[in-house]
């Protein structure tokens, strides 16, 4: 009797060796069989992309969008499309600039109009064939702080909201399935210090970003509602409010998607870039004396090149690659700052 149950024993502890061996193969599944036409897309995706990695940026016709695809053609690492709403203008910039065009490629995308980021989405799918998109960066932004009323867009929302925020959601929804394809994607959204109010530019400088209850979204957010907590239209409200959206929407994407896809989503904000673009709409003195008085009293002054840098650091760097991260950097820029810095 003992030596059938240890000859029992000594079977069970075989068949289980046996089942452990093979354990391996859980995940395994019979190879793929192509079609003519499949083998021909993956042929063609090669031979436009090479083994870089494919990176989306919206608005990189100027500032920090430019600087950033700048950083990211010298690595020769990737290829770039470029979403811009003017193509000649971002064309000019590209031979300005030196891009070279077999990695950068320039598409129209005008953020003002659902539509078009529709038509956007759906010919970069058609231009990608079977490449996945590793990097998704929501950089265009728009800010009208001097505006008296608002502007609405072609889709009955408020201008600021809809090219800063639900534009970008909009994106980022169409093309977060083709992104789990991707070994190492990201998704980065460039926020502001004025959307987070436990800072000095963002609690400390009237008006303040506040959502309240969402009363204007829960409304519909349609002409004539023209904030997100229903109140009256504040021109840097509207700003503020639309990079909160940004920051707590990918805090929620980090939640709830992150762990089951694979995706990063993170948020940043690169520094106080004084001197761009985006402060066109402000009066000329405020462009004037704004940037020496971040330079010279506040020591947060940080030029478009180096913001450009640290945008590209979140896209590139394998140490930003954690999810659920707000990005920023500390004590100014990194010149005259020494090794520390």
């Amino acid at each position: 009797m003992i030596r059938e149950l240890v000859l029992l024993f000594a079977v069970v502890i075989n068949i289980r060796n046996s089942a452990d061996a093979f354990k391996f193969m859980s995940n395994w599944q019979p190879p793929k069989i192509l079609t003519d036409e499949q083998r021909f897309e993956i042929a063609k995706t090669e031979e436009r992309f090479g083994d870089k990695k494919l990176v989306v940026i919206t608005g990189c016709s100027s500032g920090l969008g430019r600087q950033t695809v700048k950083n990211l053609l010298a690595t020769n690492k990737y290829h770039v499309v470029g979403a811009v709403r003017d193509v000649d203008k971002m064309e000019a910039v590209a031979e300005l600039d030196g891009f070279n065009i077999d990695n950068f490629h320039i598409m129209e995308c005008e953020l003002n109009s659902f539509d078009s980021v529709h038509k956007f989405c759906d010919e970069l799918m058609e231009y990608k064939l079977a490449k996945p998109i590793d990097r998704l960066i929501c950089n265009a932004g728009v800010y009208q702080p001097s505006l008296p009323y608002a502007k609405w867009s072609v889709d009955g929302h408020e201008q600021t909201m809809q090219i800063n925020f639900l534009s970008h959601f909009l994106m980022i929804s169409r093309l977060i399935e083709d992104m789990t394809t991707a070994p190492d994607p990201r998704v980065v959204m460039v926020g502001s210090v004025t959307g987070n109010d436990n800072t000095v530019g963002g609690g400390g400088v009237y008006p303040i970003a506040d959502l309240k209850n969402l009363d204007g979204f829960k409304a519909g957010f349609q002409n004539p509602i023209a904030m997100a907590d229903g109140y009256g239209f504040i021109g840097a409200k509207a700003y503020k409010d639309s990079k909160l959206c940004l920051m707590m929407t990918s805090n929620f994407l980090h939640s709830k998607y992150h762990r089951n896809t694979g995706i990063s989503f993170s948020s940043i904000y690169p520094g106080c870039i004084a001197e761009t673009p985006l402060f066109r709409e402000k009066r000329a003195w405020f462009r004037k004396y704004f940037p020496v008085f971040m330079k010279y009293i506040t020591g947060g002054y940080v030029g478009v090149e180096e913001a450009g840098q640290r945008l590209f650091q979140v896209a590139h760097d394998p140490r930003c690659a954690k999810s659920g991260v707000y990005w920023s950097w500390n004590g100014g820029p990194r010149e005259g700052r020494g090794a520390a810095a």
